[in-house]
């Protein structure tokens, strides 16, 4: 438990630090000069998809993996034939903390499932999107192309 002395100088430390960041950032908004902060929000939006894009197909192997072991045999560790047969195997043996242990991480286990087949519908729709802007930005690009006259 802290003492009393310590809380407090602990508090105004923090306000002091919160207050001279404030006092330091408050000038350079009332400069007026938006201009910068304009260009450089809007190149971090035309850069924003390419991280998320480039990332889609390990996203989607994982999900598929995921999937894939949940819906294995007996064989497969962290599937749910797997996880149904050491409960079965636990309560036959009476051993009730094991089995109620595994009971829950059953039920865990099924619920996650359906959340990862989600994911994976909902990363299709992130794949197609990723599509289109990649289209996008290639029409931009023959748009703004110089046309080359025979002269």
């Amino acid at each position: 438990m802290q003492r009393p002395k310590a809380t407090l100088t602990g508090a105004l430390a923090g306000l002091a630090l919160a207050g001279s960041l404030l006092t330091t950032a408050a000038p350079a908004n009332a400069a007026g000069n938006d201009a910068p902060a304009a260009s450089s929000s809007s190149s971090a939006d035309r850069n924003h998809h390419g991280g998320l894009c480039s990332r889609v197909s390990k996203v989607d192997q994982r999900l598929a993996r995921a999937i894939k072991r949940i819906d294995g045999d007996e064989q497969t560790r962290g599937s749910l034939a797997r996880l149904e047969k050491r409960l079965k195997n636990a309560r036959a043996k009476k051993h009730d903390e094991i089995a109620t242990f595994l009971q829950d991480r059953l039920a865990t286990r099924k619920a996650r499932r359906p959340a990862l087949v989600r994911q994976r519908a909902e990363l299709k729709d992130v794949a197609a999107w990723c599509t289109k802007q990649k289209d996008h930005g290639q029409e931009k690009k023959q748009d703004n192309a110089p046309e080359n006259s025979g002269s």
